[in-house]
């Protein structure tokens, strides 16, 4: 997979900023959003599940994550959140540069048990629970992060990097293993699942067709189908439904467009089709979206 192709999955929204590149977000499902489709981005994003439920996909294996369990996503990993059945939950998620925890080039810390890490060198349980022996100590650090987060007291970057070194220092000593490279079979279908969503995500705006996706990895159509469905979890045709709906949400809420030229805009030119849609996966339509947006 080119490079061009693999950048266009990655995820555009910049979390934090130049003086601090790292960010939390506190997320109530279904309510902040009942699915979150397959994406990638260059930061490590570390999810505490602090009520409820949800489904997890991470490198195209999918996890049902309940109350307490941790997920670590390393940089450039395929991953999506998805709500389990009809059960609500709220996670806290932080999303931060590796580049907070080096001191520059030639740090030799980092070199040495951070870059590994980012490089997919390192073993770690998907799902960090009560089973592992540093379960309550990488718990409780980032629950008193999450705390920091809210608080905003004075020198809070230089709190929170410390925390953050911290926090690696624990999961390096008693959490990563060394583990060898990914079977090849498997890295081929990560990288075939990447070039689809890269397409779609590139040119979703206009109409797709299953053939012409199919073609991007010389499969049949069916085939191609059974091949998408089994590693993602959800049809190719959900895939761009779902997020042809994200970008629609997104024009919703920094443009006056009409709900018409949203339609237009994200690839759907049956304006009942994506009210259908859009309600189906935020129980609510378009118009009454913005409405609650402007309140």
């Amino acid at each position: 997979m080119s490079e061009n192709q693999n950048v266009e999955l990655q995820e555009k929204v910049k979390h934090g900023d130049f003086m601090l590149p790292f960010v939390q977000y506190v997320t109530w499902l279904p309510l902040s959003f009942s699915s979150f489709a397959m994406h990638w981005h260059n930061e490590v994003e570390i999810i505490y599940v602090h009520t409820g439920r949800c489904e997890i996909m991470v490198d195209l294996i999918k996890y049902v994550v309940c109350k307490g369990d941790i997920i670590i996503v390393r940089p450039g990993a395929l991953h999506s959140i998805k709500q389990h059945g009809n059960e609500h939950g709220c996670l806290f998620s932080w999303l931060f540069d590796v580049s907070m925890l080096s001191y520059g080039a030639t740090d030799a810390s980092y070199l040495k048990y951070i870059k590994p890490f980012v490089d997919g060198k390192l073993e770690y349980p998907q799902i960090i629970n009560v089973i592992e022996p540093s379960y309550h100590l990488v718990e409780s650090m980032l629950l008193e992060l999450h705390r920091v987060c809210d608080a905003k007291d004075v020198a809070m970057e230089l709190d929170i990097k410390w925390r953050l070194e911290r926090l690696f220092f624990v999961l390096y000593r008693d959490v990563f293993r060394r583990k060898e490279l990914p079977k090849e079979q498997k890295q081929d279908a990560i990288n075939n699942i990447r070039l689809v969503i890269d397409y779609i995500q590139e040119n979703y705006q206009r109409l797709l067709t299953i053939q012409e996706l199919a073609g991007l990895l010389h499969l049949s159509e069916p085939y191609f189908m059974r091949f998408f469905k089994k590693h993602t979890g959800m049809t190719c045709v959900d895939y761009m439904n779902d997020y042809r709906m994200e970008r629609a949400v997104e024009l919703l809420q920094t443009t006056n467009l009409s709900i018409m030229e949203i339609s237009m805009q994200v690839g759907m030119h049956n304006i009942s089709y994506f009210n259908r849609l859009f309600k189906k996966k935020y129980q609510m339509t378009p118009k009454e979206y913005r409405k609650g947006t402007e309140n």
